[in-house]
């Protein structure tokens, strides 16, 4: 039986892992939490942090892997990548492409040079020359880590106080002392989710993001209406595929997150690993074909021909919401709208009765899936989507 290695095994990684089982994989889970959920799903756990990419290559050498896996994770990805180029395994971008779809500096250095809109950025690896940037700064800026997700380390600043607070704050998240400023663009947040196939997009869809109290985490997201969809798509293919023939990359899934202006887009990061927040799952309702599958045949490097050919468009609109907090304290039970229920189709609880929330910001009590049937439906609960849910507290 083949072997596939699975940097991660939250429970982000659990439908791939499900995936990974169904195509005949003995699936081999890591990193460094021995109490993700994923591994309950795999065959073995080999403990080790996948951020560090000599590790986590000696874990594959040693299992004789022929196929790995990367997880909801950039640093993941870029371990992924490492692994296949070292052993030379199908299904991933060259380590060199992995950090630009993967590091935010990285491309934006790609996107200027191929004159796409995106936000004037300035990279930084010294303390003091940023902080003698932000104070230079006509505001808002948005300070960001290149190697953080999930918005941490990530501020906006609206004057020079907040941006030398921000700089300090950023600096001191990340990891590898790496950080970008760019201008702050004020628009619609989207994402792109695309498959290329020989260097060029043969399916995509896009979405809209929204934030809850933390405004850097996507909490809310539904596919856009067909008119925006008609609109965009056509314009951000052809940008994506400039960027892949650019770059050359490799068959397989990617991601740009963007913002919208007066009807422009501006592309502010990239990712080509698995999405969290069971996105492909929500997806895999509109188009007919499992996502997940489809993600791991691909980095097997398995023929993807038939999920391609497979894929429908139900012209339905499915998305996620996630239920958080709006305040820490012990949780007594979360309430959500009887209208809004009668559209979902499913729910991952995570953290209910009894749980004890203490960084309301990023602590997410579950996850509720729904399907839009048409234009007005989507505009009507996205216009009431912060009363959809309510969290109530033990006194």
């Amino acid at each position: 039986m083949k072997k596939i290695l699975f940097v991660n095994g939250s429970y982000n990684e659990i439908p791939l892992i499900k995936a990974a089982k169904k195509l005949g994989y003995f699936v081999i889970t890591s990193g460094n939490d021995p109490h993700g959920e994923g591994h309950k799903y795999s065959d073995k756990y080999c403990p080790c942090d996948y951020s560090n990419k000599e590790a986590i290559l000696e874990v594959a050498k040693k299992e004789q892997v022929d196929a790995v896996c990367s997880c909801g994770n950039d640093f993941g990805a870029i371990s992924s990548s490492y692994i296949a180029e070292k052993m030379n395994l199908p299904g991933h971008d060259t380590l060199k492409n992995a950090k630009i779809f993967h590091e935010k500096d990285e491309f934006k250095k790609m996107v200027e040079e191929l004159n796409l809109p995106s936000p004037k950025t300035y990279s930084f690896t010294d303390l003091d020359k940023a902080l003698e940037h932000i104070k230079k700064c006509e505001f808002p800026q948005i300070i960001k880590p290149v190697d953080l997700g999930g918005g941490k380390g990530i501020s906006i600043s609206r004057n020079v106080d907040e941006g030398v607070d921000g700089v300090i704050n950023a600096f001191k998240a990340s990891k590898v002392k790496h950080v970008v400023i760019e201008d702050y663009i004020e628009g619609e947040q989207m994402a792109y989710i695309c498959f290329i196939k020989d260097e060029k997009v043969v399916w995509s869809y896009l979405t809209n993001d929204y934030s809850y109290l933390n405004p850097f985490m996507v909490w809310f997201d539904a596919r856009v209406s067909k008119s925006t969809s008609n609109k965009l798509i056509p314009v951000i293919r052809d940008d994506v595929n400039k960027m892949s023939k650019f770059c050359h990359v490799a068959d397989g899934f990617l991601t740009i997150q963007l913002m919208v202006k007066n009807g422009k887009p501006y592309y502010l990061e990239t990712m080509r690993r698995c999405l969290g927040n069971y996105h492909y799952y929500v997806i895999s309702k509109d188009i007919g074909v499992d996502m997940y599958e489809w993600f791991v045949a691909n980095e097997c490097g398995l023929d993807t021909s038939k999920y391609i050919n497979a894929l429908v468009d139900k012209d339905i609109m499915s998305g996620f919401m996630g239920i958080y907090a709006d305040h820490n304290g012990t949780i007594d039970k979360v309430i959500i709208d009887e209208e809004f229920q009668k559209l979902c189709f499913d729910k991952l609880m995570l953290n209910e009765k009894d749980y004890v929330v203490d960084d309301y910001l990023h602590d997410k009590l579950g996850m509720v899936f729904f399907t839009f049937n048409n234009d007005e439906e989507r505009e009507y609960f996205i216009n009431k989507r912060m009363s959809l849910f309510k969290v109530e507290y033990k006194k």
